[in-house]
């Protein structure tokens, strides 16, 4: 007879725990209600870390102006820019493209292709890699006596 009783009082003590429990989460469900209610309905749950928030409308950036083709420089205007660039070497060894560029005022992008010939002829040394690669004056005197003697031999 005992266990009937405390089967009972369990029973009576879950019925009152679910009842209470119920009563508790009505409330919170009025009160979410009431809150999107007022706002108007925009607040959103907040993301979870990792997740991108999603975009309205894609961003357009503005494009660059473009000048048309690429400029074709001669010859003559990629040994002028050699000879600055190897006068510069020549006073001050051992610096780097950047500081090269900026000491005689003249986009990095533009010695390209003249650094490579000088290189290639051997008027240029160079130690290091990628943006480390130091500049020092080579053996031969430029891109313009290996043409020379290329255009001789032929």
């Amino acid at each position: 007879m005992a266990t009937k009783d405390i089967n009972a009082e369990i029973q009576d003590r879950i019925a009152a725990f679910a009842e209470e429990l119920s009563g508790l989460v009505r409330e919170a469900a009025v009160e979410a209600v009431q809150e999107a209610l007022a706002t108007g309905g925009a607040t959103r749950a907040p993301r979870k870390p990792g997740r991108p928030a999603k975009r309205s409308a894609p961003v357009r950036r503005a494009k660059k102006a473009r000048s048309g083709k690429r400029i074709r420089r001669t010859q003559e205007e990629l040994d002028a820019l050699a000879d600055v660039f190897m006068a510069h070497v020549k006073a001050n060894g051992g610096e780097r493209l950047e500081q090269i560029g900026a000491a005689l005022n003249i986009p990095t992008s533009e010695f390209k292709r003249p650094v490579q010939q000088l290189i290639k002829s051997k008027a240029l040394r160079t130690t290091g890699v990628r943006r480390g690669t130091v500049y020092f004056a080579g053996r031969a005197s430029g891109p313009v006596a290996k043409r020379k003697s290329k255009s001789k031999a032929r």
